[in-house]
């Protein structure tokens, strides 16, 4: 752990009336919030954790490095000949690929989820980073093998970060939500076993990040701080900007997200906890492409036409909010929050094509029902190209 670290590994309850005390380091405070403000089903563990490394042949394996990797990253995985390869800890598959080959190395990561962990410690350098591993127990007492198959989501993976890189080459910067990328993926040839790293230095320009799924626990506290309930804070600085975030993530990739849920979606904060409009998506990966994204020519506009029905995902996003004990959200507010979300989704797509854009006072379900007609039809794709070239 880095010098000055004090995150607690011991685990303790939320008192929703005491004050918050918050790490000096910024870093150690999200990582702490990843552990402790969280549904407990979900704390696989509070404490360091032994990664163990082993070293694999590089011809035995596919290796991708994404544009963006920093060197230092990179230099802890990758030799001249061959790769240094972490295995999940709890994983108890032995058709794991090289799952008692000798370890080579061991390193200290954290969990934030299931099959990911931070590595905050002398492995990232500099450079903060996590791992997703292949496991079939995400939690020691729960056997999932279906999470030792990683190819779908890390070929996925790939393919978006070049997508992402083509379009923001064309485009203005993303305003209002931030991706966490991949910037290395490994599988082994022809099979399912492998590792991906993701670029957390995000984390690292001295902003708070609270995930989403701890909002029920400190979201009130933090609310409190400016003078505001729970249910309107948050309805203006989380609600309504996942919503419109997600939409414009359609908007300007063609890609709707798959599991925009509270485990995938980390608030961005400023040093005083003031919310600043902005947040984190991960696990872009999962995500599905809505449009022709991936058939257009390099130069071409980033999408022309929708091609699967759009999902905002509304109750996604706000998922086991109602389900953390005494810290549960009540349903009066998750049904204010689903409005808010869905009038800033709406607002967004109609921001960008406000040519083709219903009346903004329809229910969300003809709203809805408007888009996905409107941006299959050939009105709808000159509106999208339209709209592209102006912003190129």
């Amino acid at each position: 752990m880095q010098k000055g670290w004090k995150v607690s590994t011991r685990s303790r309850d939320f008192d929703l009336d005491a004050p918050l005390d918050l790490l000096d380091d910024k870093v150690a405070q999200w990582l702490d919030w990843e552990e402790q403000a969280n549904l407990v089903g979900f704390r696989t563990s509070i404490q360091p954790v032994e990664v163990e490394v082993v070293s694999v042949p590089r011809d035995a394996l596919e290796v991708w490095v994404l544009p963006g990797a920093p060197e230092a990253v990179l230099e802890r995985f990758l030799e001249e000949c061959s790769v240094n390869f972490p295995r999940h800890p709890l994983n108890q598959d032995e058709n794991v690929a090289w799952f008692d080959a000798p370890v080579t190395e061991r390193w200290s990561g954290r969990f934030t989820a299931s099959r990911t962990l931070a590595m905050p410690g002398a492995e990232s350098g500099d450079a903060l980073f996590s791992l997703k591993l292949a496991t079939d127990h995400p939690h020691p007492d729960f056997h999932q093998p279906e999470k030792t198959k990683l190819r779908e989501e890390a070929v996925g993976a790939v393919e978006w970060v070049n997508l992402v890189d083509r379009v923001d080459a064309l485009l203005p910067p993303l305003t209002t939500p931030l991706l966490v990328r991949e910037i290395l993926v490994v599988l082994v040839k022809e099979g399912e076993t492998g590792f991906m790293v993701r670029d957390l230095r995000r984390f690292q320009d001295g902003n708070h990040y609270l995930p989403a799924l701890s909002l029920p626990f400190v979201g009130r506290q933090i609310a409190a701080l400016h003078g505001e309930p729970l249910a309107d804070f948050w309805g203006r600085s989380f609600a309504a900007i996942v919503g419109r975030s997600k939409a414009e993530l359609f908007a300007r990739y063609g890609l709707w997200y798959e599991t925009p849920n509270p485990q995938n979606v980390v608030l961005q904060l400023d040093p005083s906890l003031t919310p600043t409009g902005r947040l984190v998506f991960r696990d872009v990966g999962d995500g599905e492409c809505a449009t022709d994204a991936f058939d257009v020519s390099a130069d071409a506009p980033p999408w022309t036409r929708l091609q699967s029905d759009l999902r905002p995902e509304t109750q996604n996003s706000f998922w086991a909010f109602d389900a953390a004990a005494e810290h549960s959200l009540d349903t009066a507010t998750l049904e204010a929050w689903y409005g808010a979300h869905d009038r800033a989704y709406f607002g967004e797509l109609a921001r960008w094509f406000p040519s083709i854009a219903p009346p903004a006072d329809q229910e969300a379900a003809r709203q809805l029902d408007h888009w996905n007609q409107v941006l299959r039809s050939d009105r709808g794709s000159e509106a999208v190209v339209r709209h592209f070239r102006a912003l190129a």
